[in-house]
């Protein structure tokens, strides 16, 4: 026995020793299996994960893969993971209940999935589609929006049970239990709707050689309202209402009754019914006039509120639209605002209406003007001044749903306003807390309240923001309660978007509110400012805030079923995004697909947080990318990039990828051998320039410190503010070896003479005094501090290669700050050149400049960090010789 003992483990030593020998011989053997670098070859391989929906009861979900060669794939999976659908280049999924889920699919088709089943049924010639009652019936069109369509009616089981030629137009009420339609066929024109409960079809009204447009539902499917024009030639309208209960239809020729010969109906938008079904509001418009004669000169007073290049852009466009408000049922109606005070809303109950005029007093310095408010009350049309110089930021002013009170933020408290009693309350007086960003250590992008997102369901309470946490407010001024506790853990707490109701949010130039019942479960975004955790909580008034899912990852995209449960994405920088499903009372997320799979067969990198302070002993954080194949003995070249806080990418998870409008891509620079850093940049008012400086290097000395990072290979990035941001780094400190600067201000005293002609025309003095620029004085009050931060007045200290870019057609921006700074550089000799594509905005939109400038970005880096040879074009282009 002991004989065979030694010889067992004579022979197991043998085969150790072999074994050993066989690794010193084969270093592959017996080790995990080498990862691939990626190449650029690769990159079409990784897509994004899309979130789309949860079934009523949870037991389904839909998402999709998307992909930049448009190789998209629509799935379907059961979340007990017992069956799963993939449907290649499937778009515009939904569920109809749990019976059913559907989708359009390529050559017209509509595929229809029997969720219970596993039958998948194809009904061809479909454009579009609509489910209705639960997905008890399938509504289908066989041709595109605004084309004349055949409408389908299709019961669950695929039979057609409704037919009509000539749809023009339709709307699905709230609820999807009924749908209104237009249709023009042979001369014969009509408006109708359909019923699902039990199915049935009425028409409200006919015509001959006409055409009805324009339909829109009430909130609670009572009523609805359209447009009947009644002259193809003059495109004279008039306005109609069809009350459900007597199914009587009211009608108003706004034009003959109000002897209006220079307006018309502005037929563009949706008109909007009162909740309780007694007013119809409408917008009216001047008539085009004809255009005057160009060679006619612009006269530009100096008077001028409203700047004469803006009134040029809106004339162009056609008059700014007014609202009228119209009694059906007494056939009364009037004007409501007009071009004093072209700007409208309406309050909770929509007995009054709230007008002003963004231009009241003239150029304004602010992004947002402060304007006169006035009330009218549309009863009998009497009008009273509410607030003088009040901000239009519409953040800062809301709507009591339960009555006509008014919410506003002034003088660093919340009010209501009674126009009843005609009084103002201070409803925050009590509340210990900062309503807005004016305190914070970091001089606020521009000031703003945190704002209103809602009201309680009982009428007595509103909802409002401070930095952190959701306060409760009693609307009669005599408490504020804290619901969260956000503000001991760095955590800020807010509504998630998925509770609000995003096709009803508009109330003309504001916002309607919202509704929460508070003793039922609420959804809450929370995200960990310290270090970028994020999550969501579960508030309810008898538990508070509990956590439904919260960790140190990217947490979002969040849908909800009706019996509380939830599939939401998750991710790291390193992590594909996941789809993970969770019981409202579970503890374990179960991960229902992990997209780009493939990525564990390639090296890839890691991300990390770091926390350091700057010169004055201001906190900071910066977030640090690691090359995909680190070696802790290497020291790597890096890139910084930078705008203001950029430490919050930390666990976004980039696909790589050349199709980027600003040309960077954090992990095309860490799967190239590069670290990138992104450095939180806080302000002093009135030094936006060496408030960076101070924070960018004070971040590049952190990761020196760390001993990863060759000192003498660092590149610097930056787009718009922050090329701005690299134009005066690099004038302040030579500790970059190269730099690009996209669409960035060189010249801010010019720039502040600048007229912006993104979407309205309006000059960017604002930018400088109230804004991104943190001046905080005009240029008059303090030339010291525009020409001390001004990136061109100390351009002779520039010893970084440079790489400039901009879009010829930057609205934002205009492209001649690139061209000063290039000018400026080539006359001290630096090595700079200068990409300025014709096509292009503030961003690269199409995909050819995207990949060009993506590839040109990294050969200047690999170049001048790299010294690589394949960049030696770059030498002879830029050499200052």
């Amino acid at each position: 026995m002991m004989l065979f003992k030694i010889k067992m483990d004579f022979e197991c030593s043998s085969l150790v020793l072999a074994f050993l020998l066989l690794l010193l011989s084969c270093p592959y053997v017996g080790q995990a299996q080498q990862k691939k670098p990626v190449t650029e070859d690769d990159y079409q391989r990784w897509g994004t994960l899309e979130v789309n929906a949860l079934s009523d009861d949870g037991k389904w979900a839909s998402y999709a893969m998307r992909y930049e060669n448009h190789s998209d794939t629509l799935f379907v999976q059961r979340t007990d993971q017992s069956k799963s659908y993939a449907f290649p280049k499937g778009i515009d999924g939904q569920f109809g209940g749990e019976q059913l889920f559907a989708f359009l699919a390529p050559e017209s088709q509509l595929k229809v999935l029997q969720l219970r089943k596993g039958k998948i049924s194809v009904y061809h010639q479909v454009r579009r589609y609509a489910l209705a009652k639960d997905g008890q019936y399938i509504v289908t069109f066989d041709k595109g929006y605004g084309q004349k369509s055949g409408m389908k009616v299709r019961n669950s089981n695929g039979t057609v049970i409704d037919s009509i030629a000539g749809v023009t137009e339709y709307v699905l009420d709230a609820n999807s239990e009924a749908l209104v339609y237009a249709s023009s066929q042979s001369g014969h024109h009509e408006v109708g709707i359909i019923h699902f409960t039990p199915y049935s079809r009425k028409l409200v009204s006919t015509a001959t050689n006409t055409r009805f447009f324009n339909l829109t539902w009430d909130k609670g499917s009572k009523a609805m309202a359209f447009l009947k024009e009644t002259d193809s030639v003059s495109n004279a309208t008039v306005v109609n209402y069809y009350r459900m209960a007597d199914k009587k239809v009211f009608s108003l020729d706004y034009a003959a009754k109000v002897e209006a010969k220079t307006m018309e109906i502005f037929k563009r938008i949706p008109f909007v019914i009162s909740d309780d079904g007694t007013k119809v509001f409408f917008r009216v418009t001047k008539k085009k006039e004809a255009i005057k004669n160009p060679n006619t000169p612009e006269i530009w007073k100096g008077t001028d509120r409203w700047l004469y290049i803006d009134r040029q852009r809106q004339q162009a466009e056609g008059d700014i639209p007014k609202v009228v408000v119209w009694y059906p049922e007494i056939n009364s109606c009037f004007q409501i605002n007009n071009d004093d005070l072209p700007q409208m809303m309406l309050s909770g109950q929509q007995d009054y209406a709230l007008s002003y005029n963004t231009f009241a007093y003239g150029l304004q310095s602010k992004y947002y003007e402060e304007a006169d408010f006035y009330l009218t009350r549309l009863k009998d049309g009497s009008k009273e001044l509410l607030l003088k110089k009040q901000t239009v930021d519409l953040n800062q002013m809301g709507f009591d749903p339960y009555s006509n009170k008014i919410l506003y933020y002034r003088e660093s408290n919340w009010w209501l306003y009674d126009p009843e009693a005609k009084t103002h309350t201070n409803l925050t007086k009590t509340a210990t807390t900062r309503w807005d960003n004016s305190s914070t250590a970091d001089a606020p992008h521009q000031f703003g309240a945190y704002g209103n997102p809602g009201w309680s369901c009982d009428g007595r309470n509103v909802l409002l923001y401070d930095a952190h946490d959701i306060w409760l407010v009693a609307t009669d001024g005599s408490q504020c309660t804290r619901l969260t506790r956000g503000r001991e853990n760095n955590v800020v707490y807010r509504i998630a978007p998925m509770e609000y109701d995003w096709r009803s949010q508009g109330n003309f130039d504001g916002r309607k509110p919202t509704i929460f019942n508070l003793s039922k479960d609420l959804l809450l975004e929370a995200t960990n400012t310290n270090d970028w955790s994020t999550g969501y909580f579960i508030y309810n008034s008898h538990t508070g805030a509990k956590p439904l899912v919260y960790g140190p990852s990217k947490i979002d995209e969040i849908r909800k079923s009706k019996n509380s449960n939830y599939i939401f994405r998750n991710q790291t920088f390193n992590q594909p995004p996941r789809l993970e499903f969770r019981k409202k009372n579970g503890t374990v997320s179960k991960v229902l697909f992990e997209s780009n799979s493939k990525q564990k067969g390639y090296s890839y990198g890691k991300s990390e947080l770091l926390y350091y302070s700057n010169a004055k002993g201001q906190k900071l954080k910066a977030a640090l990318f690691y090359p995909s194949d680190y070696d802790p003995e290497k020291k790597y070249p890096m890139v910084v990039h930078i705008y203001d806080v950029m430490s919050d990418e930390l666990y976004q998870y980039v696909n790589p990828s050349l199709l980027n409008p600003e040309g960077f891509n954090v992990t095309n620079y860490t799967l190239n051998g590069y670290l990138v850093l992104l450095p939180d940049i806080i302000y002093q008012m009135g030094n936006p320039g060496s408030s960076a400086v101070a924070c960018v290097t004070a971040g590049v000395h952190a990761v020196v410190e760390k001993g990863v990072v060759d000192k003498h290979r660092i590149g610097l990035y930056g787009h718009s503010f922050g090329g701005y941001e690299t134009n005066f780094i690099l004038s302040q400190t030579n500790i970059f070896a190269a730099a690009v600067s996209g669409a960035g201000v060189s010249d801010i005293i010019s720039y502040y003479f600048n007229i912006s002609r993104n979407g309205s025309f309006q000059t960017d003095m604002w930018r400088f005094e109230n804004q991104q620029f943190r001046i905080g004085k005009s240029l008059y009050e303090d030339k010291e501090a525009y020409v001390s931060n001004s990136p061109i007045m100390h351009a002779e200290n520039v010893r970084t290669p440079l790489l400039l870019w901009a879009g010829k057609n930057d609205r934002i921006i205009p492209w001649n700050q690139s061209i000063s700074y290039y000018l400026a550089l080539r006359k001290l000799g630096v090595a700079t050149e200068m990409l300025i594509y014709p096509d292009e905005d503030h961003s690269m939109e199409n995909a050819d400049n995207q990949k060009d400038l993506s590839r040109r970005m990294m050969a200047w880096f690999d170049y001048w960090l790299k010294g690589e040879a394949e960049s030696k074009a770059i030498s002879k282009e830029t050499s200052a010789e």
